[in-house]
């Protein structure tokens, strides 16, 4: 009865259960390049970060403009109230000031010289203008209102009779 059987070996014994199965040749070529689904997905997240960038940028630039204009106007009120409050410490009287209410002030005073120098606010420009007698040179741009207030003597009272106005 033993005598048409086989030994095997554990090696043998192992083969004989494995299971065939074909191994997978490799690929002969290399995959070169990109394929369409990449090359969209790749351009539409390029879009993306470049709009997100562009808003950032553009966002950023308004604010700066927007503080630019802000600090323009408020220099050149500042240059207009230096300029007058340095030729008013000069002067030997006011020949004329607007009323307190009126936002579109006009100032004319006299020099130790005697020349009268006058400023006057146009509120269709928004300009403040500057001159010898008339008011032709511009002074500052963009200065929304100009309202002068004349005071008397005490510091006090409110006056818009220019010999009432304390120089």
């Amino acid at each position: 009865i033993r005598a048409n059987r086989e030994r095997r070996s554990p090696a043998s014994w192992l083969e004989m259960w494995r299971i065939n199965v074909k191994p997978v040749a490799p690929k002969t070529q290399k995959r070169r390049g990109l394929t369409m689904l990449e090359l969209i997905i790749a351009t539409s997240l390029l879009a993306m970060v470049l709009t997100s960038v562009t808003v950032v940028l553009r966002t950023g630039r308004q604010a700066w403009d927007a503080h630019e204009a802000d600090f323009t106007r408020v220099e050149a009120a500042h240059a207009t109230l230096r300029h007058i409050v340095r030729e008013v410490r000069q002067a030997d009287a006011v020949t004329f000031i607007s009323a307190a209410n009126d936002n579109s002030g006009r100032l004319a005073l006299r020099m130790p010289g005697g020349e009268i120098r006058v400023w006057d606010h146009d509120a269709g420009t928004s300009t403040v203008n500057y001159g010898l007698i008339n008011p032709d040179n511009l002074l500052a741009l963009n200065v929304a209102s100009l309202r002068l207030l004349g005071y008397r003597a005490d510091g006090t009272t409110l006056t818009t009779v220019p010999d009432d106005v304390q120089a």
